[in-house]
C-alpha cells in the first residue's frame, strides 16, 4: 500500500528535498565543476549528426542529454567496439566518463534540481514578462504613431487655416504676405463706408453733448470719426492741413526675400522708430493692442487745436494760394487709418461713441415714462422726432460693425507689416513654425514605427525560445521524478509547482 502513496514535491524546495534525503551532498557545486570542464572538452571533438546537433542548440547540456549523446556514438563509433563490449573510440571514452562523474553522489539529479527550478522561477517567467513588454511597446507605440499623424494633420490644418485667415497660399510666405498689401486701401474704403453709416449717431452724440453740457451743438466730438464721415480716408497731410497735398512722397517699404535675413531699417519712416519686443505672435488670439507700436513724433509732426482756425497756432505755412507748394512726406503721406497715431484715435472715437449709445439705452431702459420724454427733448438734433430703444440699438450695431471691420484679423496683420518689415518674419516665422512642428510630428511617428517593428522582430524570436524551454523543462521535470521514484521502488512521484503550473 505504501508504494501506491505519491510523493509530492515543491518545485521551489525541490533541491533542499534531495540534499535532505542523502540522494546528494552539499558539496555537489564543486564536484559538478569538474562535470562540466570535461564536457566542455568532449564537446569539442563531435561527429557530424542531427540528433547531437539538436541536443546541442539552445539548450544547457545536463546528464540526460549526456546519456542521449552515448546512445548516438554507440551508433557512429560501433566499428570501434571490441569483443569484450568496450569502445575504442576516445569520443565515447569522453562521455563515459562524464556520466560517471555525474553519476557519483548523484551530482546529476542535484544539479538538474538546480536546473528545473530556474527554469521555473526565472528563466520562462523573464522570457514571458520580455514577451509581454514587447506586445506592451507595440500597442503603445502604435497609440504614439496614431497621435504623432493626427497631430502633424493638426499642425498642417492650423497652417492652412492661418494663411486662409491671413489670405495667402503659403508657398511663400513672406512674399505672399507683401503683396497683400495692395489690398489695404480697399480695406481702409471698407472701413471708411463703414464708419459713414454712424453719421445719425455721431451727430446725436453731438448734438447731445452740446445740449447737456455746452449748450452748443457744434461742440467738437470724436474728431476723427467725423472727418471720415464727412471726408473719407484722406491723408494725414489733408487733415492736419484743411488742404490736400500738391504731392504725395509715401514711404517705401522693403522686404528680405524669404532666405535673407531681416533688415531693422528696410522702412523709412523718417525719424519714426518702431519697437515690438520680443513676444511671439498669435495670429488667431484676441485684439491687438495698436498702442504697443507706437512712433515717436516726427519733425513734420504738428500739434493741432481744433478749437480755433488760427493759421499762426497751427504752425503752418501756407505759401500764396490754395495748397501751392504742399508736399506730403513721410507719416503725413499716409491715410489716416493707416497711420497708427490717427488710427488709433479713430478706435477710441468709436469705443467712446459705443459706450455713450448704451449708456443711453440703458437709461431709456430703467427710467420712467416721463423721464424718457424729457431725456427725448433733450437729446434731439434739431428734429421733433424721438430717439427710440430701437433707433439706439441700430445706432449700437453700426458702430460695432465698424469696429469689427478695423480689428479684422488680417486688416490688423497687413497694417502692422505696413509699419515694420520685422512683424512679416515673425508672422512667416510663426506660420512656418507649424510646418515644421508636423515634420517633427512626422519624424516622432516615424521612429516609434521602427520602434514598434523591432519589438515585433524582438517577440517573435523570443516566442520560440519560450516554446523550446518549455519542452525542454518539461523533459526535465519527468526525468527527475522518473529518477526519484526508481530510488523509491517505483512510487509515484509528482513535482508540484513546476511547468504546468506557469
Amino acid at each position: 500500500m505504501e508504494q501506491n502513496i505519491p510523493i509530492d514535491i515543491q518545485t521551489s524546495k525541490l533541491l533542499d528535498w534531495v540534499i535532505s534525503r542523502r540522494h546528494c551532498t552539499k558539496t555537489w557545486p564543486q564536484q559538478i565543476t569538474l562535470v562540466r570542464e570535461k564536457i566542455n572538452s568532449a564537446i569539442q571533438d563531435m561527429p557530424e549528426h542531427k540528433g547531437i546537433t539538436k541536443l546541442l542548440t539552445g539548450t544547457y547540456i545536463n546528464y540526460f542529454h549526456c546519456l542521449q549523446i552515448i546512445e548516438i556514438l554507440k551508433e557512429t563509433e560501433a566499428d570501434t567496439r571490441s569483443l569484450f563490449g568496450r569502445y575504442g573510440s576516445q569520443r565515447m571514452k569522453d562521455w563515459q566518463e562524464v556520466v560517471r562523474l555525474y553519476e557519483k553522489d548523484n551530482v546529476y539529479l542535484a544539479e538538474a534540481s538546480q536546473m528545473l527550478m530556474r527554469n521555473v522561477a526565472y528563466e520562462i517567467p523573464g522570457i514571458k514578462k520580455s514577451i509581454a513588454k514587447c506586445e506592451q511597446v507595440q500597442r503603445e507605440s502604435e497609440k504614439k504613431e496614431a497621435e504623432c499623424g493626427k497631430n502633424a494633420q493638426d499642425f498642417r490644418d492650423k497652417y492652412k487655416s492661418l494663411c486662409h485667415q491671413l489670405g495667402i497660399e503659403g508657398k511663400n510666405t513672406k512674399k505672399e504676405l507683401t503683396d497683400l498689401l495692395t489690398s489695404l486701401p480697399d480695406m481702409y474704403k471698407d472701413v471708411a463706408n463703414h464708419a459713414k453709416k454712424t453719421k445719425e449717431a455721431a451727430a446725436f452724440y453731438r448734438s447731445f453733448v452740446g445740449q447737456m453740457i455746452a449748450l452748443n451743438s457744434e461742440l467738437t466730438c470724436v474728431p476723427v470719426l467725423q472727418y471720415i464721415i464727412e471726408h473719407g480716408n484722406t491723408t494725414v497731410y489733408e487733415w492736419r492741413y484743411g488742404e490736400p497735398p500738391l504731392r504725395i512722397e509715401e514711404p517705401t517699404l522693403l522686404i528680405e526675400p524669404e532666405e535673407g535675413a531681416p533688415s531693422s531699417d528696410a522702412i523709412d519712416f523718417g525719424d519714426a522708430a518702431i519697437d515690438f519686443g520680443s513676444s511671439d505672435v498669435e495670429l488667431e488670439t484676441g485684439d491687438i493692442d495698436w498702442g504697443q507700436i507706437d512712433m515717436l513724433p516726427d519733425a513734420h509732426e504738428a500739434t493741432i487745436d481744433f478749437s480755433t482756425t488760427d493759421d499762426a497756432e497751427l504752425d503752418i505755412v501756407v505759401q500764396e494760394a490754395g495748397v501751392a507748394g504742399g508736399v506730403a512726406k513721410d507719416n503725413e503721406a499716409l491715410a489716416l487709418l493707416d497711420y497708427h497715431k490717427t488710427r488709433n484715435m479713430f478706435l477710441d472715437d468709436l469705443v467712446e461713441l459705443e459706450a455713450f449709445l448704451r449708456q443711453r439705452l440703458v437709461e431709456m431702459q430703467t427710467t420712467s415714462k416721463e423721464s424718457q420724454m424729457v431725456f427725448s427733448r433733450l437729446s434731439q438734433s434739431n428734429s421733433s422726432a424721438e430717439i427710440s430703444t430701437q433707433q439706439l440699438e441700430g445706432m449700437i450695431s453700426q458702430v460695432l460693425n465698424t469696429v469689427d471691420a478695423i480689428n479684422r484679423p488680417k486688416l490688423k496683420n497687413l497694417a502692422l507689416i505696413r509699419e515694420s518689415p520685422r512683424y512679416v518674419d515673425r508672422v512667416a516665422s510663426s506660420l512656418q513654425q507649424n510646418l515644421r512642428l508636423a515634420e517633427k510630428m512626422e519624424g516622432n511617428r516615424t521612429t516609434l514605427a521602427e520602434k514598434r517593428r523591432a519589438s515585433a522582430a524582438e517577440q517573435s524570436r523570443l516566442q520560440p525560445a519560450l516554446k523550446k524551454i518549455i519542452e525542454r523543462t518539461k523533459e526535465l521535470q519527468v526525468e527527475i521524478e522518473q529518477n526519484i521514484s526508481k530510488k523509491y521502488n517505483n512510487r509515484p512521484v509528482h513535482i508540484t509547482g513546476g511547468v504546468t503550473s506557469l
